[in-house]
């Protein structure tokens, strides 16, 4: 049987371990907010929001002086990276090796939500964002069909590219991704 003093204990336990028992366990600012996700794994990126997507309230709960611009700093200087596994995340670039295996599925065409995308297509985004640098959605120039769930053949080819690792998040503008290739973000001594 537990006691009330054992269960605080373990309650204290719990909040220390995810960063909330102290807003200062972490660090502050943007060296916090790349301390808070190494040491959490990852943080899901959140699409709704009510008063502020929840990403940021995770990061603003545990790091004081937690800024936003924080995380496309990180992920511009390759500290952290963006990829989906069983969301989208923000992790630590330390851990990208552990995003090669479900990238190379994706890449043997083992996944079955990119099927048919048109490999000519994502062959000229490559070349474009080789030649430009960078790449938004809307680059694309083609007109999104019906909700915003009904992605054109431009969009979905976007995604395969990011989903198989051949082009990385540098930055998010709101909701709006800014693709590269990785070796614009990977560092060069990172661990494979």
């Amino acid at each position: 049987m537990t006691t009330p003093a054992l269960l605080k204990r373990l309650q204290q336990l719990a909040l220390n371990s995810q960063g909330l028992g102290s807003r200062r366990a972490f660090g502050q600012g943007q060296a916090g907010t790349l301390a808070a996700i190494e040491h959490l794994g990852y943080v899901q990126i959140d699409t709704l929001s009510v008063i502020e997507r929840a990403h940021h309230h995770v990061l603003w709960n545990r790091v004081p002086g937690y800024e936003q611009q924080h995380l496309n700093q990180l992920s511009s200087s390759g500290q952290i990276f963006e990829y989906w596994f069983h969301a989208a995340a923000y992790l630590p670039v330390r851990d990208y090796r552990f995003a090669l295996p479900r990238m190379l599925s994706f890449r043997r065409g083992e996944s079955p939500y990119f099927k048919s995308v048109d490999q000519g297509l994502m062959t000229e985004i490559l070349a474009r964002v080789r030649g430009d640098g960078v790449l938004r959605t809307r680059d694309l120039k083609e007109k999104l069909q019906g909700l915003w769930w009904d992605h054109g053949p431009g969009k979905r080819a976007l995604d395969k590219l990011f989903m198989q690792g051949d082009l990385m998040i540098r930055e998010r503008n709101g909701m709006e991704k800014l693709y590269v290739l990785p070796e614009q973000l990977l560092p060069a001594d990172i661990n494979f």
